[in-house]
């Protein structure tokens, strides 16, 4: 097929190292081994990273894409939500084309509850517009897919796909590079990778490192706007000596970070209704690391046996699971190869098997329609 992969949040580029980015240029290039021509049509453009092979790549005009998609003849479009305008959608009206929209956030709630948006009823009644009148809905999580189905789009025609993985640069990553670099050694390492965000409870972390030996250090791989406070959190609780803070990490050396940890975690704090797909989580996991997790939405399902689940926003209980892992090398040692089992079936290949279904059976419903119109 001919497929358009959208994305029209400007804050996303498929070139850049956010999540958002990994993912749009990872599916893309699952979708291209899969024998589909991909065409990525995005409003942002920059970023150091190279697109796979057989991936084209293009800016998305400002109004309806609608010539642009006649032009190149595309099949069926595959459209990230954000909280842009619903040209894309109407495009795939006006040329009888199926629209499957990929939503990996309640973006209304999620914007009001941290980036102060206002007049959130009518944001809402918006996404409900432009969720409901999709073809069909491929969620990141079952939170994300019931709130897909509460905006009314039909439950048969909604799915979960998790973020997925390439596993080889996990597999074959070294960390002895990174422990030289900032000076690790031979110690145990607590590592967390992503946005320091206040939700991703990495303060929670801190206050549970403090509870651990002495010889244990803390690697916090990336930034955000919280790492000021960490920063000052890991002074005022006396182990600013045994925390490193890398700062913004390209994504391709994630991998070896990775690498350097003796156990990974994701302690997010506690929400209602919880929604994420941490790609994190499925990288710690190719990484072989053990993972102690918050329990709360997926994350029990995604960890399966490669860790621990702990009670959300309870720094003691996230240190002493941390210290049972730390401390058993035998439990590691489990815990590693049942992550390594877990991530085999987490690919990007895999996320892309499931949405060329919704794909397939979105366009083959669209045709009929088209079909029938024509016919009466």
């Amino acid at each position: 097929m001919r497929i358009a992969y959208v994305c029209a949040d400007p804050g996303i580029s498929p070139l850049g190292d956010k999540g958002a980015s990994v993912h749009l240029r990872s599916l893309a290039g699952a979708l291209a081994r899969r024998g589909h021509t991909v065409t990525l049509l995005c409003t942002r453009l920059d970023g150091a990273n190279t697109l796979p092979p057989d991936v084209m790549l293009a800016q998305l005009p400002n109004g309806a894409p609608t010539q642009l998609l006649r032009d190149w003849r595309i099949e069926v479009l595959l459209e990230r939500y954000s909280l842009g305008g619903d040209t894309v959608g109407e495009s795939c009206r006006t040329l009888g084309m199926a629209h499957v929209l990929e939503v990996n956030a309640p973006l209304v709630d999620e914007a009001a509850r941290y980036r102060g948006l206002r007049d959130v009823a009518s944001w809402r009644a918006r996404e409900r517009s432009i969720v409901s009148a999709a073809d069909a809905v491929v969620a990141v999580s079952r939170s994300v897919r019931a709130h897909a189905i509460r905006c009314g789009v039909a439950p048969d025609r909604a799915m979960v796909v998790h973020n997925g993985v390439d596993l080889e640069p996990f597999e074959s990553a070294k960390g002895d590079s990174v422990r030289q670099r900032y000076t690790l050694g031979n110690a145990r390492v607590v590592g967390f990778a992503g946005s320091l965000k206040a939700w991703h409870g990495v303060d929670l972390l801190l206050r549970a490192a403090a509870r651990l030996d002495a010889d244990v250090r803390v690697l916090i791989v990336g930034d955000g706007p919280e790492r000021s406070k960490l920063e000052a959190l890991a002074i005022e609780l006396r182990i600013a000596d045994r925390v490193v803070f890398t700062g913004a990490i390209a994504h391709h050396a994630i991998p070896e970070h990775l690498a350097a940890m003796t156990v990974a975690a994701a302690p997010y704090v506690l929400q209602t209704d919880f929604y994420f797909s941490p790609l994190k989580l499925v990288e710690y996991l190719a990484a072989g690391l053990p993972v102690v997790a918050s329990e709360q939405g997926d994350l029990a399902r995604l960890v399966g046996k490669a860790g621990l689940m702990v009670r959300p926003d309870d720094p003691a209980e996230l240190a002493e699971a941390l210290g049972k892992v730390l401390s058993n090398p035998e439990l590691r040692r489990a815990m590693h190869f049942a992550a390594r089992r877990h991530a085999a079936g987490m690919t990007w290949d895999a996320a892309a098997a499931q949405i060329e279904t919704a794909l397939m059976s979105a366009t083959a419903r669209t045709r009929s329609v088209v079909f029938k119109r024509m016919a009466a």
